[in-house]
């Protein structure tokens, strides 16, 4: 019974992760409620998302849904980063994580609710895939991928609206496309985290696998979806998830 709760569950965290990100936030108290720990339950937690990512990176990838100079220059320095900050927990204050990121969220939900057209237009200016970048994009592409890697390692909520909010901003991506390239470097951050994880024998394989298949069919279909529908999908979404983190995080702080 509990396997198929977890199964359940991970069909809805996949679904909502493929199109707006935030997958965690359904997947992670699952694994709670079936009686992991919370060490176990976040590692085991990075086994489905793998997965999901996995899916989702393959749906958008056939669909040509997403821009592969963007994760080559973000890609990189997002795993360094992740790296990076998974070696730094414990080493650093966390008590200014979640207050931050929680400011940094609600500024991007603002941003994307009072500029309509933020996101909703096909690539103008990146259509012409064979227009070179900008070294001054380059290079700050990097320095937030890098950024966003950190803090995906360090402490992970928000890492996705992250992602996109810089893809659709440095990038002048659409939804779609930022959703889509946001997953292949959630991929490459997501395999360093497991590597990590599963060194430490925290995963839970039986849990893990069964939830990695709920996440998967749902993510598989959560892209399909995203694909068909695009952007006019997407952005209400992605706010709405913006919101529930910043809920989230807020009832954290105040029940710690």
């Amino acid at each position: 019974m509990i396997l198929l709760l977890v199964f359940a569950i991970g069909l809805a965290a996949g679904f909502v992760d493929a199109i707006a990100g935030g997958g965690g936030l359904i997947m992670l108290p699952g694994l709670l409620f079936s009686g992991l720990p919370v060490g176990g339950a976040i590692a085991t937690n990075k086994l489905c998302g793998t997965c999901g990512a996995i899916t989702s990176t393959l749906t958008f990838a056939k669909s040509k849904q997403i821009d592969w100079r963007a994760c080559a220059a973000m890609g990189i320095p997002a795993v360094l980063g992740a790296y990076a900050g998974s070696r730094s927990i414990g080493r650093l204050p966390t008590a200014w994580a979640e207050p931050a990121v929680i400011v940094l969220i609600l500024m991007i939900t603002a941003f994307v609710v009072l500029k309509p057209e933020l996101g909703m237009k096909k690539q103008a200016a990146r259509a012409t895939v064979n227009k070179p970048l900008s070294l001054k994009t380059r290079l700050l592409g990097m320095l937030l991928g890098a950024a966003i890697g950190f803090h995906d390692g360090f402490f992970g909520p928000g890492t996705g609206i992250f992602l996109v909010f810089v893809l659709l901003s440095l990038w002048s991506l659409d939804f779609l496309k930022g959703t889509g390239t946001t997953k292949v470097i959630n991929l490459l951050t997501n395999i360093t985290a497991l590597a990590t994880f599963a060194a430490s024998g925290n995963i839970d394989y039986t849990k893990g696998i069964v939830g990695a298949v709920g996440v998967g069919l749902g993510s598989f279909i959560g892209a399909t979806f995203a694909t068909k529908k695009g952007a006019k999908l997407i952005k209400p979404l992605f706010v709405a998830v913006a919101i529930a983190l910043v809920a989230k995080l807020l009832f954290d702080t105040a029940t710690n």
